[in-house]
This record gives structure tokens, sequence and C-alpha cells, in this order.
């Protein structure tokens, strides 16, 4: 994506300390790798009246550009959080396959980009016996140690990943519902990764399958017995 067009929102709205922005994106997959995601940008009041000072047409600092542009099947509301609002943008998608198709669709366009704005790269790969999710987060700001303190007033991101089997990396002492949450700084690119394994011997299917030829040999002894 384009540098410009990247920092677009923050140019705009938040080179004041006083702004903040939140930026968040939910991705849930099922148990065949479908799943559905939802991607939340909100600004505070300050930002809000900036917006409308310097001539932008919304109270949502011109977030309408993402909503007009959104591609075909995508659904999307205007969302208030307390003194934040913003955008909640959402779609389903059928496997990864999909779910990569309808990123690299949003990155094409200047304004729908700003939805994934600090994702540099996601990849998504399968074995026979694991799931794995990867990426970079991209620094936003272009920072020294002076002014980090100040970009932290700024920027606050989340990615929120819920996978099935289980996970085996990143390394947590909890891990709620399957669900991973990485924190994104803005000041520094990081890496990230969720590895999961595909199947659990305490998984509903391993259950079931389990408790039918449990039955079944039950059922054969006590037949035999009977005969005997």
């Amino acid at each position: 994506m384009n540098t410009k067009f990247k920092f677009y929102l923050l140019i705009s709205f938040l080179l004041f300390s006083a702004c903040e922005v939140k930026w968040s994106m939910e991705v849930e997959f099922n148990e065949d790798y479908s799943g559905s995601y939802k991607i939340l940008i909100l600004l505070d009041q300050d930002a809000q009246f900036y917006a409308l000072e310097t001539g932008q047409t919304t109270a949502i600092g011109g977030l309408d550009a993402i909503l007009a542009d959104l591609p075909e099947g995508y659904g999307s509301s205007i969302y208030q959080e307390g003194n934040y609002l913003g955008i909640l943008v959402r779609n389903d998608f059928q496997n990864t396959e999909e779910l990569q198709a309808q990123f690299k669709l949003l990155n094409e366009n200047e304004n729908t980009a700003l939805l994934l704005l600090p994702i540099e790269e996601i990849n998504f790969s399968e074995s026979s016996r694991s799931f794995n999710i990867n990426g970079i987060f991209g620094e936003i700001f272009v920072s020294d140690e002076e002014s980090i303190e100040g970009y932290d007033n700024v920027f606050d991101g989340k990615l929120s990943v819920i996978v099935p089997g289980n996970i085996t990396s990143p390394k947590l002492e909890n891990i709620v519902n399957n669900t991973v949450i990485f924190d994104i700084e803005g000041t520094s690119v990081k890496t990230f990764e969720v590895v999961a394994n595909k199947y659990s011997l305490l998984s509903p299917t391993n259950i079931i399958i389990l408790f039918l030829v449990l039955s079944s040999i039950y059922i054969f002894v006590r037949q035999y017995r009977k005969k005997n």
C-alpha cells in the first residue's frame, strides 16, 4: 500500500497527542476454517471536532469514504463507544483463500486499505496436523525514543484471532476460548504468529467417536456373555 495513503488517517487527525484512534480486528475461524471477521475504527471526540474544523463532511472524520468504497458483500455500520465514534465493517469467508482475497481487495483501494492499517502482511497455511497464521505489524509512526511516549497516546490497536484446535504458539499461560489477542504499538515493526494443532484427543468429534467405539464394545461383550 502506498505510504501516503497508509498515513492519511493519522496525518489528518492524529498529529496532536490529544487525538486518539482505536483500531481492532477480530477474526474467528470455524472447525472447517470458514469464519467471519469485523474491523473497528474509532476516533475520539477531539479528532471528530478537528475533522469538522478542517472541513471534513461528517463527524466521523471522513471515515464515510471507507464505507462508500467498500466492495460488495461487506456489512457496515456507524459505531459508538463512549466518547469514541467510528465505523464497524464485517464480512464472512468460506476458507482462508477467500479471506486472503478479501484482504487483497481491501488493500487495492486507498480508502478501504485503511481498514488494514497496522497489518503489513498476514498469511494463512494448513498442514495435516496444524493451522498457522503469521504476519507483520508495520511501523505506523516513524519515531525515535523521545516521541514514542507521545505516540502511545495516539494509537490503540488490537488483533484478536480465534482458532479451532490446541494453540501451541504463542506460549501464553491463559488462553480463553481459543482466543489470542495481539496489542499493536505502531512504533516498531513486529512479527506475530498463531499455531494450533488441528486435532485434539478431547475434541467433540473424538469424544463422540470414542463413545461409539466403547458402546459397540460393550454391546458386543454383553451379547457374547449372553450366548455363553
